[in-house]
């Protein structure tokens, strides 16, 4: 069965409007409370369009400033990296910053294929077919449909078609239910938005021995000319985590580098519980994710720094400890990798490794 993680969340009322949060630490893991309606039609576009701040300039010091940063801190890998360009996507980032209790058994961050992430892959493909069409008839033979184009997805077809006739149907629910959301919420986007579905970024840092690669869910707006002119969207059939704003302020880092103009804004479009979390781009955000991937690629290198058990200054897993009962948080690990029990059937987001 699909089921809710077992965590909490907090929450204060910005005043923005109906079905606008904030989120204490920068992320929700719980479904919102009772009489809670998430943003829908022009509200949910407003939201996007307007963060509260000003839309920052283009500005090419910062830009550069950033490069340098970044550069610089890499210098040591571009000397001991042989060989092909080490690939940093989000999911290999949060694993090789993950403290010894979170870090994932395969050390890249890519979960098997379960219940939950085949359903982020029904529902992204959704999702994309919504904002390009318009329209889509039955929701779980769509997406399943489209996922089977996608060479890559193939152990994710494969895992949905060997499904008994019981688990297809509550993935069958579930998706189902995800998609009515979309529906009901997402208006037709104007062409003047300029929307781009699932548009890939990949920059190249340490002279060359880095490659950045992100892949946007969504992406809005005109290149920018003076002011930034362009939104990003992330989409997840999961409950907000703080993670979810790692990975959006990943992408506007990628973005600015790539374009020489940051994003204005950065959201995550929870599909499962209708929750849209806006972040506006500022220097501070662009510089606390330069400092983050620093950190990262050099716990990915051979004989880099990685994190022991216990708190980690980056772990996301550490993060979402934050928002669950104070009787699940560990207090105190011995071993360098604790034990840990088998991950719940909940939904999760796919993996980059795994996406279209």
């Amino acid at each position: 069965m699909i089921t809710d993680p077992d965590s909490r969340g907090t929450r204060v009322d910005t005043g923005v409007g109906p079905g606008t949060t904030a989120r204490v630490g920068g992320g929700s893991a719980t479904p919102p409370s009772a009489g809670w309606q998430p943003l829908a039609g022009p509200a949910l576009l407003d939201r996007l369009r307007v963060t509260g701040r000003p839309r920052p300039s283009v500005d090419a010091a910062l830009v550069g400033n950033l490069r340098g940063y970044l550069d610089r801190g890499l210098d040591d890998v571009a000397a001991t990296v042989g060989g092909p360009a080490t690939v940093v996507t989000g999911h290999r980032l949060t694993a090789a910053l993950a403290c010894g209790i979170h870090r994932p058994d395969d050390g890249v961050g890519c979960p098997p294929i379960s219940a939950p992430l085949a359903c982020g892959a029904l529902v992204g493909v959704l999702f994309r077919q919504w904002v390009t069409t318009g329209s889509f008839d039955d929701p779980f033979d769509d997406a399943l449909e489209g996922l089977s184009i996608d060479g890559h997805q193939a152990p994710v077809v494969a895992w949905i078609e060997g499904l008994s006739a019981a688990r297809r149907s509550e993935l069958r629910a579930e998706v189902g239910r995800q998609a009515d959301g979309i529906r009901q919420r997402w208006p037709a986007l104007d062409p003047a938005w300029l929307p781009r579905t699932r548009e890939p970024i990949r920059v190249e840092l340490a002279h060359g021995r880095v490659e950045l690669a992100v892949r946007i869910d969504l992406v809005l707006g005109r290149p920018a000319v003076l002011d930034a002119s362009v939104a990003l969207v992330e989409v997840t059939s999961a409950l907000l985590r703080p993670g979810h704003r790692d990975d959006a302020r990943l992408g506007a880092l990628a973005e600015t580098l790539r374009s020489g103009a940051p994003p204005f804004a950065v959201a995550t479009y929870s599909t499962r519980t209708g929750e849209l979390d806006v972040e506006a781009v500022t220097p501070e955000l662009l510089v606390g994710a330069a400092n983050r991937l620093v950190a990262g690629v050099r716990a990915m290198i051979p004989g880099g720094e990685r994190s022991a058990a216990g708190a980690a200054p980056w772990c996301a897993g550490c993060a979402a400890e934050l928002f669950r009962p104070a009787a699940s948080t560990v207090t105190s690990v011995s071993p360098v990798r604790a034990a840990r029990p088998a991950a719940p059937d909940v939904l999760v987001d796919v993996p980059e490794e795994l996406a279209a």
